[in-house]
């Protein structure tokens, strides 16, 4: 809110001070000086008077400089601020930022903040500043030897362009405005880096990082909690994979020769016909399967096939005399018969071109990679599986868990 003077001069106040049924609120300074360009009061005074008519509400503030932005400071702070532009007032025109450099290598912009009342009329600010830095990049502040190199160069910009303001004081790094001044009461952001405090104690430099809030250390290890967790997670769920891949391995022995045709069926491809009678049952074409077949050469509108055994497909993509895995589902049941007997009949899917196998029996499509993927789904198991794949997730844990210990 603004208010003209005698003089004719505006001022920055409060709204607060002022009643809904009378607004008005007088205003007056000594010595009376001309306005600025802007037409904002502007300079040095020796008493500042306001007062709301017929109340007792109303105060003085004694040797007060007007900066061109139209705040109030005691004269003490003058230096601080002179020549500089605001660079930052939030809504509720209580905190003032001014810059005073940056630190280019850290991509940090180094600012004084100041604070006032927000009650009533907004007086002068008068309190020694606190420090401000804007930097988009955290990493400084996770390890301590960095953080305390980059709080020295804070430091030493401050002492540089404002020798009178290096105080003891709080220190915010974040990486906006926002962050640190939000509207209402919201709480800490992931934009809040740090709060601490630094400057002089007693002609000393002082700062200490195991002091204060160090909100991006928090969230980085929260973070490492969780990675902690799920290493140990898939470590405990790769045991098990290895624990099922030496079971399934001891079994393969059973199946000497047909290595492929176990794994496929493992997986979920089918390798065999059902029975006669089962192939007649009109429920077993309502969905495709994958199914390993060889095709051996054309007849009419069906291609023929001897695996998984004697029989006939029908496709729409072009196929050639090799080992094929596609979806396939069962006609046999909607076909004549042919010489009195139901030849097994089958349709299968492509998207586009058929890709043929590439080795007999599609050994190059089954592994055990795709038959543990099937039972671990959420191992992040694939077709190139190797049992080193799932023991480097149990060695992570072990070395993770000796560097907690």
């Amino acid at each position: 809110m603004g208010i003209t003077d005698g003089s004719g001069c505006k001022w920055v106040i409060s709204k607060s001070v002022t009643d809904e049924s009378d607004p008005s609120l007088s205003f007056a300074s000594t010595p009376a000086m001309p306005c600025s360009a802007s037409g904002y009061a502007e300079g040095s005074f020796d008493k500042l008077r306001w007062a709301v008519p017929n109340t007792y509400r109303g105060d003085t503030w004694s040797k007060t400089t007007v900066h061109p932005s139209g705040l109030m400071f005691n004269q003490a702070l003058v230096p601080a601020v002179k020549g500089k532009a605001l660079s930052f007032l939030n809504s509720r025109a209580d905190q003032a930022l001014f810059q005073v450099g940056e630190l280019p290598a850290r991509n940090m912009k180094v600012y004084l903040a100041f604070e006032r009342p927000n009650y009533r009329v907004l007086s002068p600010f008068s309190s020694d500043p606190y420090y401000v830095v804007i930097t988009a990049d955290e990493a400084f502040a996770l390890d301590a030897v960095e953080l305390k190199r980059a709080v020295v160069e804070v430091y030493q910009l401050v002492k540089a362009t404002s020798p009178t303001t290096v105080g003891l004081s709080n220190l915010f790094f974040a990486k906006n405005f926002e962050a640190l001044y939000p509207e209402g009461y919201a709480s800490e952001t992931k934009d809040n880096i740090l709060k601490t405090r630094m400057g002089e104690n007693r002609g000393e430099f002082y700062f200490d990082a195991r002091q204060g809030n160090n909100f991006a250390l928090r969230r980085e290890e929260i973070r490492m909690r969780e990675v902690r967790r799920l290493q140990q997670q898939m470590a405990e769920l790769h045991t098990r994979v290895l624990e099922r891949y030496e079971q399934l391995k001891s079994g393969m022995k059973e199946f000497e020769g047909r290595e492929a045709e176990a794994l496929a069926q493992m997986a979920g491809i089918k390798v065999t016909f059902p029975s006669p009678i089962a192939m007649q049952d009109p429920s077993s074409s309502k969905s495709a399967v994958p199914m390993m077949i060889h095709v051996t050469g054309k007849s009419g509108d069906f291609y023929e096939v001897d695996f998984p055994r004697k029989g006939r497909v029908q496709a729409d993509a072009e196929l050639e005399s090799q080992w094929y895995v596609l979806p396939a589902a069962n006609m046999t049941p909607f076909l004549p018969l042919e010489d009195g007997r139901a030849v097994p009949t089958y349709r299968v899917y492509t998207a586009g071109a058929a890709e043929a196998c590439k080795q007999d029996h599609c050994a190059d499509r089954v592994s055990f990679g795709a038959v543990l993927a099937k039972e671990f789904p959420s191992a992040g198991i694939d077709f190139n599986w190797t049992p080193a794949v799932s023991q480097q997730h149990v060695i992570d844990w072990q070395q993770a868990s000796a560097q907690i210990q």
